[in-house]
């Protein structure tokens, strides 16, 4: 591994919702450019950047991350990355590598999407088609929300994970989320409504899934020459560890419905990389696209054993400043998921932690934070680790 360390120093971010007004490119623009002058640096610095979108391929205006160059003025290299949900995560985890092999020393990250524009029936779901096996899951019938109440009953027949387990994920996250002004959904939602809501793909009710939103998320990336030649910059917030892993598409060819294996994976990376372990880490921002999906993921990132980060949601310990607070930014279920942009809009979240700029939902223990950002049901996973503390070492 390199010796040159890789600094988030700026980030800027649209509300997410449904944004009729404004189109992809229009939405990228308004983030980089947020982003450039929170950072301090001069734009023309900006070497190069990596833009994450799931749909930008099949939109009217296909080369949207070059649209929105053009719109900040810039005149720079663009590499468009596709990895489903995580298209954000992937492109960040590129940006993150070609800082590190010191090809570039100061990028952009660029997550949009605008899914707005494909609210008609079925559309969405033949978008999200390309993120679970084709061939296999979804020409056979199976929907992602289908496949995710596959991976629900089975957690809850080998771990008796109940209902109300499950509701405390969203109802948690809301709560969050009202003090979220970028959220789309900024409001409580009491348990009882969980419960009682009509059931889609049995276990999942109406009111579980994350929903499919517009916004954009922007973070650029320093190398730690880069910071030493620019010592004024405010935020410099180091990216102590990252990994990526995937798994097979299928769900019928995994070992276990009961643990995402690219999380595991892509985690144990990232904690070797940074020197940390699961205990360290004071909050994280989790992909909870479905509510059995954070609960994987507070076990598969070792937070809890396995098996018991149902009862740990139920009881509380993943609430705002408890055990650990986990999607304090309200995760994608009140902030929404805009899919390409959703893996950089948790990175933004853990630097305006860091900074303390977050307010009512600003966790007291920052020092460390971690994200995790799934393609479909688990095939591929990022898993990134920052630290606060590491600035004054």
């Amino acid at each position: 591994m390199s010796s040159n360390k890789v600094y988030v120093i700026g980030y800027g971010i649209t509300k997410f919702g449904e944004l009729y007004r404004q189109g992809p490119s229009s939405l990228a623009a308004q983030a980089l450019t947020d982003a450039i002058v929170n950072s301090q640096v001069d734009k023309n610095q900006i070497q190069t950047a990596f833009f994450g979108s799931l749909v930008s391929s099949s939109n009217s205006q296909p080369s949207i991350g070059a649209s929105c160059i053009r719109n900040c003025n810039l005149n720079i290299p663009i590499t468009r990355i596709e990895a489903g949900n995580a298209s954000g995560a992937a492109a960040f985890y590129q940006a993150y590598l070609s800082i590190l092999s010191g090809v570039y020393e100061c990028t952009a990250v660029i997550g949009v999407e605008k899914l707005s524009d494909y609210v008609q029936s079925g559309v969405i779901e033949r978008i999200l088609g390309s993120t679970i096996d084709y061939q296999w899951e979804y020409e056979m019938g199976a929907t992602l929300t289908s496949l995710y109440a596959m991976l629900t009953k089975a957690h809850m027949k080998e771990f008796g994970t109940t209902l109300e387990q499950l509701a405390s994920v969203p109802v948690k996250n809301h709560k969050n989320g009202v003090h979220n002004p970028q959220a789309q959904f900024r409001r409580e939602i009491k348990i009882e409504n969980f419960l009682k809501a009509k059931r889609i793909s049995d276990p999942i009710g109406r009111f579980d899934p994350a929903t499919y939103c517009d916004g954009a998320a922007v973070v650029i990336l320093a190398s730690s020459k880069y910071i030493e030649e620019n010592s004024d910059i405010s935020t410099q917030i180091p990216i102590l560890g990252s990994g990526q892993a995937s798994d097979s598409l299928a769900l019928h060819h995994r070992d276990s419905l009961t643990t995402f294996s690219s999380s595991t994976k892509a985690a144990t990376v990232a904690y070797i990389e940074a020197k940390l372990s699961p205990k360290d880490i004071n909050f994280a921002e989790v992909h909870d696209s479905y509510p059995i999906g954070e609960i994987l993921a507070i076990e598969d990132l070792g937070f809890f054993t396995k098996g018991e980060g149902n009862k740990a949601t139920q009881e509380g310990l993943t609430e705002l400043n408890a055990e650990i607070s986990v999607n304090p930014s309200g995760g994608l279920k009140s902030r929404g998921d805009p899919f390409g942009a959703t893996g950089v809009a948790q990175i933004v979240e853990i630097v305006e932690q860091m900074k303390g700029s977050t307010g009512q939902r600003q966790v007291s223990d920052n020092n460390y934070g971690l994200t995790q950002n799934v393609l479909g049901t688990g095939a591929m996973s990022y898993v990134n680790i920052f630290g606060k503390d590491e600035v004054k070492k």
